[in-house]
């Protein structure tokens, strides 16, 4: 499909078509849409997605794992496109795409060249309201994904975070696996799709968004063409997170022992956000953190060791992964526990400073890339509601202390029940305790 630009006076009769929403850096569509643009008149490609505001945290246990299962299916077939088609189309236009699910969001994304920007937003269009999930198709992907959860049980470093997940959050949606339960995949039926596409795929819940060398009133023109079959109810709000904390040990004959230690931290909506990230990068975000430099550089008791920050919208993880052999593990745990200690007590200007220099490189850096402009847009406006801007991230990192920052950590490990999940031959290994 060729791009041809609104002129002005078809442009105005799109807007007065809209409700157009204000100081919220987002524009709604007369059926309920969000969309977004962020315009890059000096690059030739266009980054689209489509970002849905429900993920494994809205299944129920006798339904977790459809959301990410949903998303493969997405790409199976629609009404006027085989699922062959849906591949060579895309790459046929020199195009890419691509979809993840979270606990809290799935998105469906797109980067193509400017020329072909009204066809990739027909496509999701497509894609998201006209899926036929075909019975052949639905076997064929359900083998795919009982592999591909075959394949994260085998890989000691991706399924010991979600044991770590389960056992901070036992017995709720935020603490399952975004895989699903292996019955569960098993079970699924058509009509299961249907549901929760009509449940929880609607107006009200997803944006469009897009940046590159595209056009707002452009995307605004689209998205009104195309989307037009989602639902108009609003989807079900899910249940606030009950942090528990705990142990979890998984004996297996393997070479190393993969560890995560965590505390319940601050939801992305809490003031603390960003001094909880700081603190994160300070202590083992990066070659220069200190768990990095004393864990592995000093001691060599680890190849892979760091902190994160992992946040959702009632609550938080932070957290620390290192992966080593049976008999370091007792020393590393020691100094992991030094380290927390140390870094509650004092934190000095060079680190901090180092840390909010990286912060701020990041977020220019960011800014010559169409998808990561897309992906950071759509997320905000998913997760507050709006776009948050860059003035506004420095300025907060700006307000950050050390003083803060060592009375944040102090809450951090001390206000919570710490929870650790590790594999491996983890027999007679010591626990964390202060």
């Amino acid at each position: 499909m060729s791009k041809k630009p609104l002129t002005k006076k078809k442009a105005k009769q799109v807007k007065n078509n809209l409700s157009i929403k204000k100081n919220n850096n987002y524009l709604i569509t007369s059926q309920g849409l969000k969309v977004s643009v962020d315009t890059m008149k000096d690059v030739e490609s266009v980054a689209i997605g489509v970002f849905v505001n429900t993920g494994s945290r809205n299944e129920t246990k006798e339904i977790n794992g459809i959301s990410h299962f949903l998303e493969h299916m997405a790409f199976k077939g629609t009404k006027k496109r085989s699922a062959r088609q849906i591949a060579e189309q895309f790459e046929s236009i020199g195009g890419s795409i691509n979809a993840y699910t979270s606990r809290e969001k799935t998105v469906y994304y797109v980067k193509v060249l400017k020329e072909h920007s009204e066809f990739a937003v027909e496509f999701l269009a497509d894609i998201l309201q006209n899926s036929t999930f075909d019975e052949q198709e639905l076997e064929k992907e359900r083998g795919v994904i009982l592999q591909e959860i075959a394949m994260t049980n085998d890989t000691p470093d991706d399924i010991v975070f979600d044991y770590f997940q389960n056992t901070a959050y036992p017995n709720q949606s935020i603490g399952r696996s975004i895989l699903g339960e292996v019955k569960n995949i098993k079970n699924f039926q058509r009509q299961d799709f249907v549901n929760y596409v009509k449940n929880n795929y609607n107006f009200a819940n997803m944006a469009v968004v897009a940046s590159g060398n595209i056009a707002e009133q452009d995307l605004l023109k689209w998205s009104e063409k195309y989307f037009n079959k989602l639902a108009k109810k609003q989807t079900p709000k899910f249940s606030l997170a009950k942090y528990h904390g705990g142990e979890f040990r998984k004996e297996k004959k393997l070479e190393q022992i993969n560890f995560v230690l965590g505390f319940e931290g601050f939801s992305y909506h809490h003031e603390n956000y960003y001094l909880a990230q700081t603190l994160a990068m300070i202590l083992g975000g990066g070659m220069s953190s200190r768990l990095f430099q004393e864990v592995r550089e000093n001691n060599g008791l680890a190849y892979s060791i760091y902190a994160f920050n992992s946040c959702f919208s009632d609550t938080a993880n932070f957290a620390i992964y290192a992966g080593t052999t049976p008999e370091k593990f007792n020393q590393m745990l020691k100094i992991i526990k030094e380290q927390l200690k140390k870094i509650s007590h004092k934190i000095n200007q060079d680190e901090l400073s180092r840390v909010i220099t990286q912060f701020k490189a990041s977020l220019l850096m960011a800014k010559e890339s169409t998808s990561s402009r897309m992906q950071r847009r759509g997320t905000d406006i998913i997760a507050f509601d709006r776009i948050v801007t860059d003035q506004e991230i420095i300025g907060e990192l700006n307000k950050i202390t050390l003083k803060k920052l060592t009375n944040l950590a102090e809450q951090i490990f001390n206000s919570s029940l710490p929870t650790q999940a590790m594999i491996g031959k983890v027999k007679g290994l010591d626990k964390f305790v202060w």
